[in-house]
């Protein structure tokens, strides 16, 4: 279950990274770096809202997607201190 989330997670943040790059700024940034102002029109005149809704429906899996990878994640470490560890090493001794 937690390589699963561990995937789903790493997959979700290079979408993530691609959808920020890919959205025009001021000076049509990611856009001018990969080649020109002609691609910023590939998805229509709605371009600024698809990729803002694109963002905050990823960004909010993201956030969804850590939760859950911390809460599965604790199940699985055992808490125990450096002090236990030492006592632990000194009886087997």
């Amino acid at each position: 279950m937690f390589t699963l989330l561990l995937v789903i997670h790493a997959i979700i943040a290079f979408l993530l990274i691609l959808v920020v790059i890919i959205q025009p700024g001021q000076s049509e940034g990611g856009v001018a770096m990969m080649g020109g102002s002609a691609t910023g029109s590939a998805f229509g005149a709605e371009t600024g809202s698809v990729l803002t809704k694109t963002t905050a429906i990823l960004g909010a899996l993201f956030l969804l997607n850590s939760l859950l990878l911390s809460v599965v994640g604790s199940k699985f470490i055992v808490q125990t201190s450096v002090v236990e560890k030492v006592v632990k090493e000194k009886k087997t001794k």
